[in-house]
């Protein structure tokens, strides 16, 4: 009886140890995000936290050329949007497999809140269930051998962090270029991706930023943006 007595406080005492370590967990990554720096230069810099070896846990091979692997990753599984997963990251790092050069895509690190790439037009008709997809392939998303990435690069509400409390903004990653595009227009953030889009377009609801200052203002609805991946170019659809 004495031995079934200190199992049952043993397996209460590990739930809990997981219980406190997944809040902790969600608190670090999640809402702390990134802690930004003052220099004496009173430049801001992120303050950048020695990650786990992401190389050997998460990199893959893309398009039979490149490798790349996250800086800090962290996957965040709660039925989100198509993928039902997001890849919260500080970088990404991508090595040309032919040339072996690499090379991360920020030059610092950011609060990255997911990452993915479309389907390849030739595997995207197919059945998905008879093939196994990546989990950073985003179905239904034809934007060519380019990355999408979501991410907040600015202290937005000014807290000091760069965390899911910022607002997002995204960028297209040619990493046959190293080429990096912020793709939204000034003022303006993502508050949707939407699937099943034509080729080479990535079909936004968007939102542009609130105006500070007195006085009553129109409340800015949202509205739907279309980038162009293949051109580089958007188009703002107004409302009607």
């Amino acid at each position: 009886m004495e031995k079934l007595r200190l199992s049952v406080y043993f397996v209460i005492g590990i739930i809990i140890i997981l219980i406190v370590f997944t809040l902790l967990k969600s608190w670090f990554v999640y809402d702390r995000g990134i802690e930004l720096a003052k220099h004496p230069s009173n430049s801001i810099q992120t303050v950048y936290v020695e990650p786990d070896d992401d190389l050997v846990e998460h990199s893959a091979v893309v398009w039979g050329k490149f490798l790349y692997y996250p800086l800090g990753l962290n996957r965040d599984r709660e039925n989100f949007g198509p993928r039902k997963t997001l890849n919260h990251a500080q970088n990404l790092v991508f090595v040309d497999l032919q040339t072996g050069r690499n090379r991360k895509v920020f030059n610092k690190s950011v609060y990255i809140w997911d990452y993915f790439y479309g389907a390849e037009p030739e595997k995207s008709s197919s059945d998905p269930e008879t093939q196994e997809v990546s989990e950073d392939v985003f179905l239904g998303l034809k934007t060519g051998k380019k990355f999408v990435i979501v991410g907040m690069p600015e202290d937005t509400n000014k807290d000091g962090y760069l965390n899911q409390k910022d607002s997002k903004k995204v960028f297209v990653y040619d990493p046959n270029y190293d080429e990096l595009l912020p793709i939204l227009p000034k003022k303006f953030y993502l508050e949707k991706i939407l699937p099943d889009t034509p080729e080479n377009k990535l079909v936004m609801i968007v939102k542009r930023e609130e105006e500070s200052g007195p006085g009553k203002k129109k409340p800015n609805l949202p509205t739907l943006y279309i980038y162009d991946t293949l051109q580089k170019r958007g188009q703002m659809i107004e409302r009607p």
